[in-house]
């Protein structure tokens, strides 16, 4: 139900951006449209966020609300999509601009406007100006572009590092998290899913590390897996070689303890939706780590040195 459920509201999320641009800005729906296909592959646009690898934002509020009721507000939960919708866009823009590695982004920066303002907008129907939720959306987004920034500026990364920094560039999505939290009146189911969440982060970051390891060393983007290897390979050893040599089964093994702690942690969120992803997730990845090692036996003597 949770998944159908989300599906439907990413779909009407991406039209409702759609919808309130075409009376007033035509042009920039029509860019807007054309970027959003062009993000997803050239699927449907909600296709982007609802990938089973992506990382689960639009989910987690649901998973969250159900702990409290079985049955969300579905109103609610498609005003908190369509506000993570545009506060991922907004930010997706931001960050293929400083990358280096953008296309049409550059001309598109005008529409960084209407994404923050309908990310922010949503949230103003339930919370009064003076309210606690306020506080928390502040420090959250301003956590978010505090990572982002330093997060730009790295070139080593170690993993004190990785856990401050890198591993929360997706801290932004905490806000619907807080907002379901104040909705029902207990702020305090927020302190534990933010840890969660900050710990599933740290998780996914390194899993996309790993797995896109040769993008980053062809583009020579910095990232905690990269560094490591730098730090532990031989002398005369590429970062290719350590990889098929250590560097693989290390990172595999370090996200599958990290998975087990993330597991622990979801007990105590009372989630069956959040343990049964972890569950998923689990056993992808082992499924890609088994076919990873096939490739590295065939492909393995091409990377000594």
């Amino acid at each position: 139900m949770c998944n159908e459920m989300i599906d439907q509201l990413a779909d009407r999320a991406v039209e409702r951006i759609l919808s309130e641009m075409r009376p007033n800005a035509p042009y920039m729906a029509q860019q807007a449209a054309d970027w959003f296909t062009r993000l997803a592959g050239g699927a449907r646009p909600a296709a982007y966020f609802l990938h089973p690898l992506a990382f689960p934002m639009l989910r987690l509020p649901w998973w969250m609300e159900q702990t409290v009721d079985p049955s969300p507000d579905v109103d609610f939960q498609a005003d908190l999509v369509y506000s993570s919708v545009n506060g991922y866009y907004f930010i997706r823009m931001i960050d293929n601009v400083m990358d280096g590695h953008s296309t049409v982004e550059p001309k598109l920066l005008p529409m960084l406007g209407f994404f923050h303002l309908h990310f922010h907008a949503v949230y103003e129907r339930y919370f009064p100006h003076n309210h606690p939720f306020w506080a928390q959306f502040s420090a959250i987004a301003i956590q978010s572009a505090e990572s982002a920034l330093r997060d730009a500026a790295l070139t080593e990364i170690d993993l004190d590092t990785f856990v401050a920094i890198s591993g929360v560039k997706v801290a932004g999505g905490k806000i619907p998290l807080a907002a379901v939290a104040h909705r029902y009146g207990q702020p305090h189911l927020y302190d534990a899913w933010q840890a969660f969440y900050d710990r599933l982060g740290c998780w996914h970051q390194l899993y996309n590390d790993l797995f896109g390891w040769v993008k980053d060393l062809g583009h020579q983007t910095p990232s905690y897996f990269l560094s490591e290897g730098r730090r532990r390979k031989r002398p005369t050893e590429t970062e290719g070689a350590w990889v098929i040599r250590e560097g693989f089964a290390w990172a595999i093994e370090l996200l599958d303890t990290w998975l087990s702690e993330l597991s622990q942690l979801a007990e105590a969120l009372h989630s069956p939706a959040l343990t049964g992803y972890l569950h998923q997730r689990r056993a992808r990845m082992r499924q890609q780590s088994a076919q990873v090692v096939q490739m590295f036996e065939r492909l393995g003597p091409l990377f000594d040195g």
